[in-house]
C-alpha cells in the first residue's frame, strides 16, 4: 500500500470518529447542563469546556469575543473555519476517502459522499436547540452505519488494519481529553460540591462516551469517581474504553508490521497504564498530570506512525 493511501485512509477514520465523538459530548454536555443547573449552587461544567476538551481555546478565541451557547455549539457543529468542528472533520473524512476510493466498497464512498452533502444542507440554515438532540443523534446513528458497513465489507488487508489504527487512535485520544476537562478540570470544586453532584458529573463523564450502561453492568449499578476512572481507563472490554482502544492500536500495528519506535511508545503507555492507581487519582488531584501524559505519549505515537508508514511527520493539512 503507498504512503499516501495509508495516510488517508488513517485520517479519513480519524477525521469520522470525532464526529461522532463530537455529536456524543454536545448531546451529553447538554443533557448534563438541563440536569443540574436549577439545582446546583456550584456550575460543575459549562459549554466552554468543550472547546478546551477539542483543544481549540486559541482558534474560538479568534472567531468570537463573548463565550456562549449559541457560540460554542456553533463552532463545535458548523463553523467552517474551526479544523475540528463537526461539519470540517466530516468534509474532510469524505475528502480522504475520495481520494482512496479504490479501496473502500462503493457503497462506502456513496454513503459518505450522501451524508455529508445532507448535513451540508442542513447546516446552511441554523439547527434550533429544540431539534439539536435529534439532528446530532442523527449523525451519531450514521457514522455507526458507516463503520459498520466498513466493518462488515473491507478485506482484512492492510487498508482495514490502517482505518481501525485511526479510528482507535482518536477514540483513545477523546477518551483522555474528556477525563481531563470532566474529572480533573472538576477536582479543584470537589469540596465545594455535594457527593450526589459528584457523582452527576462523573456520569455526565460516562455519558460522553455512551458507556453508562455499560458501567453499571460491568461494575455496579452506583456511579463512582473512582470506579468511572478505573472502568474508563483499563476495562478491556468495553469499545470506549482506553484499554480496549490502546489493545486496539497494538492489533493492528502487529498487523501493519509495526516499527521498533511504535513498540517502545506502545510499552511506556501500558507501564503507565498498569501502575495507575485510580483511586489516588480520583480523589488526590494528580489527575490532569496522569492523563498529560498519556496524550503526550499518544502524540508520540502519532507521530512515530507517521514516520513509519506515511514517510513524513503528520502532514499540516490534517488535524
Amino acid at each position: 500500500m503507498l504512503s499516501r493511501v495509508a495516510e488517508n485512509i488513517y485520517w479519513m477514520a480519524r477525521y469520522l470518529e470525532r464526529v461522532e465523538g463530537s455529536a456524543r459530548l454536545v448531546i451529553a454536555t447538554n443533557q448534563m447542563i438541563l440536569d443540574i443547573a436549577p439545582i446546583s449552587q456550584v456550575r460543575p461544567l459549562d459549554w466552554y469546556q468543550l472547546v478546551a476538551i477539542t483543544g481549540s481555546r486559541e482558534g474560538y478565541g479568534q472567531l468570537y469575543a463573548e463565550v456562549n451557547e449559541a457560540n460554542v455549539v456553533q463552532f463545535l457543529i458548523s463553523q467552517r473555519k474551526n479544523p475540528s468542528s463537526i461539519l470540517s472533520s466530516l468534509r474532510m473524512a469524505r475528502e480522504n476517502m475520495r481520494s482512496t476510493r479504490e479501496v473502500f466498497p462503493r457503497e462506502a464512498w456513496e454513503s459518505l459522499n450522501g451524508f455529508t452533502i445532507r448535513i451540508q444542507d442542513d447546516l446552511h440554515r441554523e439547527i434550533p436547540a429544540a431539534r439539536r438532540h435529534a439532528f446530532l443523534e442523527g449523525i451519531i446513528e450514521a457514522c455507526l452505519k458507516m463503520t459498520g458497513l466498513l466493518d462488515s465489507t473491507m478485506l482484512r488487508d492492510d487498508a482495514f488494519h490502517m482505518f481501525r489504527l485511526g479510528r482507535y487512535l482518536e477514540r483513545a485520544d477523546m477518551i483522555t481529553r474528556i477525563l481531563d476537562v470532566r474529572g480533573a478540570g472538576m477536582l479543584d470544586s470537589w469540596e465545594q460540591m455535594a457527593l450526589p453532584m459528584r457523582n452527576a458529573v462523573w456520569l455526565t463523564v460516562l455519558r460522553s462516551l455512551s458507556g453508562d450502561q455499560m458501567y453499571r453492568r460491568r461494575v455496579e449499578p452506583r456511579v463512582r469517581g473512582p470506579e468511572v476512572l478505573g472502568f474508563l481507563l483499563k476495562d478491556p472490554q468495553f469499545p470506549r474504553t482506553f484499554r480496549y482502544c490502546l489493545n486496539g492500536v497494538v492489533a493492528c500495528l502487529e498487523s501493519l508490521r509495526g516499527t521498533a519506535a511504535t513498540q517502545k511508545v506502545i510499552r511506556a503507555i501500558e507501564e503507565g497504564l498498569d501502575q495507575a492507581d485510580v483511586e489516588a487519582l480520583a480523589e488526590g488531584g494528580r489527575l490532569h498530570e496522569y492523563l498529560d501524559g498519556l496524550q503526550i505519549h499518544l502524540g508520540e505515537l502519532h507521530e512515530g506512525i507517521g514516520k513509519s508508514y506515511f514517510n513524513t511527520p503528520a502532514s499540516p493539512t490534517h488535524g
